[in-house]
């Protein structure tokens, strides 16, 4: 077993190998240094594609969460985004032949309309089902997702994959024009997508599309797909942006090692487990499973309060955006790692440890990438940049209201100092020793 960690800059505690399940340790010790969290981040999406059944109550949430990702593997051309495709083909090869069956259906009906004489009446279309898509359309992909709720009367998770992010932005421009939309309502379950045109060509139902996915992409690839609208719109917090490029300039090609047997043995059994906790042997869906997770809510609160106190601090509006979707993403993770550890109450501090990781390794990606820009539109409501300053911590022990109003003139920030003055005081970081003095104490 590898003692090898990977420290965030940001990011406490750290992850090893022994905090993983053995179904994601695999991919772990297999990958050099640099692609550790890369790897692991695409083997666990893929293996919440598999698990789509699996269902968890998150702490702030009434509705049960689907456990959904959208992962982005960020690299210059050359640097090594290729190292997703063995590990998705490898997990996704069972759902990838059961989706091969269900093409040769549809094409078997397609050959029989072409060749069938035109006063003959066809038998009705077949309800077919396939879940692995690397670029559709929107009518088809609405179509996709009508037809399993025709079928199996309950939504199942799609799995999107692409090796390069540009191949969906430029060649699909015009279908997926709703690319933006369907990634926000595609995040969470039961979030409707609604299509409805004039078209015969098309195909309109009201859906709901639910997808885990897994694309590689430039840095100019990325700017496109999330672009302006995107940011604001909320798209970019429901991304895991995991960068595979930093500090390699100059460095040697990276070699992942081969799996043994005993491992590609592992990760075999678990993707049989999972696709046995899905399908039944006639082809119909089991009954959703609820991953037991209240072990994990006092964590969850915790993380989430300590970066409430940064928001209060900074004023910054990026995190008080990005931090509540970094949990989510990292407690879906943390579910489905409690989940192949075998629902084992002796495994959760492992599944905690790594929540609080992802948490903070997704935060930090989110700020570094796109956090001044949200700051910078958000600006004229009020809000500041938490990037450049954390106002709390440049003020003394003891300060006036002056004393705070020179410091938010001199930073440049436009939020007025009663607002400071008034969440602090509500959330006890400062008291007011004497009620007709505007003379305030930290608390910290």
């Amino acid at each position: 077993m590898s003692n090898t960690s990977i420290n965030h800059q940001k990011a406490q505690p750290s992850i090893q190998a022994s905090d993983l399940p053995p179904a994601l340790r695999v991919f772990w010790n297999t990958a050099p240094n640099h692609f550790k969290v890369a790897s692991i981040l695409s083997a666990i999406t893929c293996y919440c594609a598999l698990g789509t059944r699996l269902r968890a109550k998150y702490v702030y949430d009434l509705e049960p969460h689907a456990l959904l990702l959208q992962v982005l593997i960020l690299g210059e051309p050359g640097s090594g985004k290729s190292f997703t495709r063995p590990i998705v083909k490898q997990l996704m090869r069972p759902l990838k032949l059961k989706d091969a069956e269900q093409k040769r259906i549809e094409q078997a009906y397609q050959d029989l309309k072409k060749t069938a004489a035109k006063n003959k009446q066809l038998p009705e279309e077949p309800i077919t089902v396939t879940r692995i898509i690397n670029t559709i359309t929107k009518a088809k992909l609405v179509k996709r997702a009508d037809m399993m709720v025709r079928k199996y009367g309950s939504p199942l998770s799609f799995f999107f994959f692409s090796e390069e992010l540009a191949t969906m932005t430029e060649s699909n421009r015009r279908a997926f024009a709703d690319l933006n939309t369907m990634d926000r309502l595609a995040y969470d379950l039961g979030a409707e997508y609604s299509s409805d045109t004039l078209s015969d060509a098309s195909y309109n139902a009201d859906v709901d599309v639910i997808y885990n996915s897994l694309f590689c992409g430039t840095e100019n690839a990325l700017n496109e797909y999330i672009n302006k609208r995107a940011i604001e719109g909320g798209n970019c917090t429901r991304k895991v942006l995991v960068r595979i490029d930093d500090d390699l300039m100059g460095e040697d090609a990276p070699v992942f090692r081969q799996q043994t047997d005993e491992e590609s043995s592992i990760v075999n059994k678990t993707v049989e487990r999972l696709m046995a906790e899905t399908y039944t042997e006639d082809d119909l869906i089991l009954d959703t499973h609820m991953v037991p997770a209240e072990w994990l809510e006092f964590s969850v609160r915790k993380w989430c309060n300590e970066q409430r106190q940064l928001v209060l601090k900074t004023g910054s509006r990026a995190l008080n955006c990005f931090y509540k979707r970094s949990s989510v993403s990292a407690w879906r993770m943390a579910c489905m790692c409690y989940h192949l550890w075998g629902e084992d109450e002796r495994h959760q501090q492992h599944c905690i440890r790594f929540y609080r990781f992802m948490a903070q390794f997704i935060l930090d990606g989110l700020l570094s990438k796109w956090g001044k820009q949200y700051e910078l539109m958000h600006k004229g409501e009020g809000e500041e940049d938490g990037q450049k300053v954390t106002l709390y911590d440049q003020l003394p022990k003891q300060f006036s209201r002056d004393q705070l109003r020179e410091l938010i003139i001199k930073l440049d920030l436009s939020t007025p100092e009663r607002i400071f003055i008034n969440k602090w005081k509500r959330t006890k970081m400062v008291f007011q020793p004497d009620a007709s003095a505007e003379v305030y104490i930290k608390n910290y």
